[in-house]
């Protein structure tokens, strides 16, 4: 007769992992819109302040990008005359798949004023999000 004989080692090991992804698949399942807005719009910040300008526009929307592309959209970025220093997200709002998300953005605006090079500032503001086939995209106000 034979018999069969579990590796402990084995069986802990394939219950870790088993253990593992349930806690991953519920963890993924506990967010909330406006967890998950937060999160891509934190995303999209860290790009603009990386100048990864291609990078930010996949977070801008489908409808967005089907009238500016890639090409105008980073023209737009890199000739704008202020520049971002630093992006905190704040609270967003949900209302099925639309949500507002508050910004605030500390920025460096150069040769506005003669005589000045730069003036250093701290705005926020409202962006405005939208869930299409499961992702947040921005919908950029211009």
């Amino acid at each position: 007769m034979v018999t069969e004989t579990m590796n402990p080692k084995i069986d802990v090991a394939g219950l870790a992992l088993v253990a593992g992804l349930l806690l991953a698949g519920c963890a993924g399942m506990s967010k909330t819109p406006e967890d998950a807005v937060k999160e891509r719009a934190r995303e999209r910040l860290d790009l603009v302040l990386a100048d990864d300008f291609a990078g930010a526009y996949e977070y801008l929307s489908p409808g967005y990008r089907s009238g500016v592309t890639l090409a105008n959209y980073q023209r737009k970025m890199l000739t704008r005359k202020t520049q971002w220093t630093d992006a905190v997200v704040g609270q967003s709002e949900c209302s099925g798949d639309v949500c507002k998300v508050r910004i605030s953005v500390d920025f460096t605006i150069f040769g506005a004023v003669p005589g000045v090079t730069r003036i250093d500032s701290k705005a926020g503001h409202l962006e405005d999000w939208v869930k299409i086939d499961g992702d947040w995209y921005l919908v950029p106000k211009n």
